[in-house]
């Protein structure tokens, strides 16, 4: 499957094209010692962070061994990966707490075989959905220069500049939901402020914002 074919999925057809990898089993896969890729050619603050990093650098390169060639011959497998990547480099950049959370919760649902990431929104830092784009719009209705979006799950991402990757994305795309961080010392009742990382899986353009225009406490 071509990436420009994602553009066609509703949210059954996510399921539904998602279903195949139903067959494929955990990897087995065990520690490795290196990152997965070339860290002579690390060229991302990300993949500069690994590679100076060895305890990220070790955990990257389980990701890439639990990343099988059976794996990557799946392609929505592949896309999801594609858009898991783009994610991560938006939503962490150099910062190692959110890619190990990240890359271990990765590790968990490729190493599991699950048949496609969960639909329901994340509640765990780290943790990914897949789900699809539900809405598309700016922070305040008919007013240009901010971005706001919506997913199917629930999500909800909002910021006051205007977000070029959210401006690509369409209403049905399936995107890749995951938690980046959840707010502190809330008030009852008041949990605003949650950031989430998104990979549009039809664009692969990524964003990582925070669910609200104000943090927990705040007006």
């Amino acid at each position: 499957m071509r990436a420009g074919s994602w553009a066609l999925l509703s949210a059954a057809g996510v399921a539904a094209m998602l279903a195949g990898m139903a067959s494929i089993g955990p990897t087995g896969a065990g520690p490795a010692l290196a990152a997965s890729f070339n860290c002579a050619r690390a060229a991302t603050p990300t993949e500069v962070a690994i590679c100076a990093n060895p305890a990220l650098s070790a955990l990257d390169g389980e990701l890439g061994l639990a990343y099988t060639p059976q794996l990557a011959s799946v392609a929505a497998v592949k896309q999801v990966e594609r858009g898991w990547l783009a994610l991560r480099n938006v939503a962490c950049g150099r910062d190692g707490g959110c890619l190990a959370n990240l890359t271990n919760a990765q590790l968990g649902w490729l190493r599991a075989g699950a048949p496609r990431p969960p639909a329901a929104i994340p509640t765990r830092v780290g943790a990914c959905s897949l789900t699809t784009i539900n809405m598309v719009g700016t922070r305040l209705p008919g007013v240009a220069g901010s971005s706001a979006v919506t997913e199917a799950n629930g999500a909800v991402q909002i910021s006051y500049d205007q977000i070029p990757a959210i401006d690509a994305s369409r209403r049905g795309d399936a995107a890749l939901v995951c938690l980046i961080s959840l707010p502190r010392n809330c008030p009852r009742g008041d949990d605003r402020g949650k950031v989430y990382g998104v990979a549009n899986l039809r664009t692969l353009g990524a964003w990582a914002l925070p669910d609200s225009e104000h943090e927990c406490g705040g007006a």
